[in-house]
């Protein structure tokens, strides 16, 4: 395998891959506070129950979370709850010289012995943070908790799971993030910690990479689409390891990745003579 220099792949990063627009893994906040730095917490239910900060580490789980995370309930210490509960970016993102998009993050319960799952909640990005009008809008996502855990190990490791959205169709638009918890009624939690919002930074000639999209399916692979024919792709583990070199020649592509260790990588990616460099994590 080939192999570059750390120091030689931060550059590569530092210099071409995508931008980070929006980061929080909550570790600056209070445990139970319900107020945030970077978010509003609304409680439109009217129960006094909001999303509010708590402790992963303190769990004693083997799962992927960790420090300070959010969470909205439905049931605690034998009270049912029916929450309508916002979690909205207290700034908008502005998206507006920003091309493939992606919203992540890690999505959990408390429960470990597969119960109680179906809490449900959505994940949006509208240009409003009034929730009358969110509530109206068309979520980038919506899930119930058991949809991407089975919280049935016992130990917690399954428990919680990292979760990556295209949300290039909001390319070049500026707007809140919002987490909403609803619909719900004597479940458990939903729990969110690590969350990015991800996406290439356009210079003013930049014109080559407009219209590129990628993200990791389901299914392991990369899928990869722009407006003019990729040329090749190469694929960087952290330590700087080229773990994959491959030519290219269409306007929609698919990597198989199903065959490589779950963990981060550094793609680049070639289109008209320019490359671009970017973030996948393969689940």
């Amino acid at each position: 395998m080939k192999k570059i220099t750390f120091l030689a792949l931060l550059l590569i990063v530092s210099t071409t891959i995508n931008a980070q627009i929006f980061s929080d893994d909550f570790n600056t906040e209070t445990v139970d506070a319900t107020t945030f730095a970077n978010w509003t917490s609304l409680d439109e239910d009217g129960d006094g129950n909001f999303w509010e900060v708590f402790d992963a580490d303190a769990q004693g789980y083997a799962w992927i979370m960790s420090g300070l995370g959010v969470d909205s309930d439905s049931w605690e210490g034998g009270t049912p709850f029916t929450p309508d509960n916002y979690l909205i970016t207290a700034q908008p993102l502005d998206l507006t010289d920003v091309t493939g998009t992606t919203v992540s993050f890690i999505v959990g319960t408390y429960q470990t012995n597969g119960t109680f799952l179906d809490d449900k909640y959505s994940v949006y990005l509208t240009a409003s943070n009034d929730p009358a009008i969110i509530s109206g809008e068309t979520p980038i996502l919506t899930r119930f908790v058991g949809d991407d855990v089975t919280a049935s190990a016992g130990d917690g490791s399954d428990s919680a799971a990292l979760i990556i959205i295209d949300a290039s169709a909001y390319d070049g638009q500026v707007v809140y993030l919002t987490f909403r918890h609803y619909d719900t009624s004597d479940q458990n939690s939903v729990l969110i910690d690590d969350v990015v919002v991800d996406g290439i930074v356009l210079g003013t000639n930049d014109v080559t990479f407009q219209g590129f999209r990628h993200y990791v399916d389901a299914s392991s692979q990369l899928q990869l689409k722009s407006n003019s024919n990729m040329e090749n792709i190469n694929l960087f583990n952290v330590l700087g390891q080229q773990v994959l070199s491959q030519k290219l020649n269409n306007t929609t592509e698919t990597v198989n990745l199903s065959s490589f260790t779950s963990g981060l990588y550094i793609a680049t990616v070639t289109i008209e003579g320019q490359t671009k460099s970017f973030k996948i994590l393969k689940r």
